[in-house]
């Protein structure tokens, strides 16, 4: 089998020949590695280590015009000779401009990492305003753009999987009022919440048309902002799994076209939403945070939907190798059985990994992850 025919098999529920091996290596650690951070390094890292490219930086879009005085922006305030940059974020409309800072370059061994430290929604009336902005972008909106997949699969080929990420409502919204106050905002105004989600989920859609018109077959919904800040099973019954269902109900209509969730944090309750929502796949079911045991999710959900996990990524920046090779040993002991499992790392894999390590997790599913 092929990298890609691997993986979709896996995907699929079915058995492959070899378990495969994703690690979840995005734009810091290729980074850190090479001095880049585009799909094709962290293509280039895959091939150094022998692993399949998944989850990288690819991403499908949609163009659209806004009017006049309506829009956003980012604009550099400081940066300082070690390296550390703030900006501005700006949200314009001709009645209010809202600002917000990000703050970036603040370690210097992994100089990617970034931080918003004010959002720039502060009040119901940033959120109309807001909300007004976000009516005029869905209006504008026009047909899809998905050139960034075509150079993917021209580069990969068959060698990886060109992935795609979309964002759900959840986390668009979040991310412009920071999740603590967002939170409090879903109980305090939920018709304006209301409002605000209905615009969203329009513009969330046009990104899962625009990945179902693209070559792609794979893509997967950010959800960990919803499921990493532990709402509860009815807070994200009520404001997030519509994100995931309305999305499936759109790829189910598509042959060969599959999506899954990205998800951190305590999901055990969670899960049984998932396999309703008739999910491709489910990742990461971390190893630290979580609280269902990848083991567990094989016995009650392997014949639902295939897994994706939980590789420790504390062991690859700090273990040995032989620590690398017994966590990956485990993941294959709770999970391999009858397929439909991918090793994924629990995270992303942190800038400070140590390559041999990277190795070793590829090495051993090589000698012990085979079906046949």
């Amino acid at each position: 089998m092929t990298n890609l025919e691997r993986f979709l098999t896996a995907v699929r529920g079915e058995v492959p020949d070899v378990v495969p091996v994703c690690p979840l290596i995005h734009c810091r650690y290729a980074h850190k590695l090479l001095g880049r951070s585009d799909f094709a390094a962290v293509f280039e890292v895959h091939q150094m280590i022998g692993s399949i490219q998944h989850r990288g930086p690819l991403g499908v879009g949609v163009g659209g015009e806004l009017p006049e005085g309506w829009g956003s922006e980012h604009r550099v305030l400081e940066r300082t000779p070690e390296g550390r940059i703030t900006q501005e974020w700006i949200i314009r409309t001709p009645q209010r401009t809202m600002t917000g800072k990000i703050v970036s370059g603040m370690i210097p061994h992994d100089p990617l990492v970034s931080k918003t430290v004010d959002y720039p929604v502060k009040s119901l009336d940033d959120w109309r305003a807001f909300l007004a902005l976000q009516e005029h972008r869905l209006a504008g909106l026009k047909g899809p753009w998905y050139q960034p997949v075509e150079e993917a699969i021209a580069l990969m080929g068959d060698e990886g999987v060109p992935s795609v990420a979309l964002g759900p409502a959840y986390t668009a919204l979040a991310g412009v009022r920071g999740m603590e106050q967002f939170m409090v905002d879903l109980f305090d105004y939920p018709d304006l919440m209301d409002e605000l989600f209905r615009v969203e989920r329009q513009i969330q859609a046009a990104h899962v048309k625009a990945f179902l018109a693209s070559p792609s077959p794979v893509a997967w919904l950010d959800i960990c902002w919803a499921t990493g800040s532990n709402l509860g099973p009815e807070t994200f019954q009520r404001w997030a799994l519509p994100d995931v269902i309305e999305a499936m109900e759109l790829v189910r209509e598509v042959p060969d076209k599959y999506l899954g969730l990205y998800t951190l944090g305590r999901i055990r309750d969670l899960m049984p939403m998932f396999a309703d929502a008739g999910v491709h796949f489910v990742e990461t079911f971390e190893p630290n945070e979580g609280d269902i045991t990848l083991a567990e999710a094989k016995r009650l959900y392997g014949n639902k939907m295939c897994l994706m996990g939980n590789f420790d990524c504390n062991v690859l920046a700090f273990g040995t190798v032989e620590d690398a090779q017994a966590e990956a040993r485990r993941c294959l002991d709770e999970a391999m059985a009858g397929g439909g499992y991918v090793m994924v790392t629990g995270d992303e894999v942190p800038a400070d990994t140590k390559l041999d390590n990277l190795k070793a997790m590829v090495d051993t599913v090589a000698e012990h992850g085979r079906y046949v």
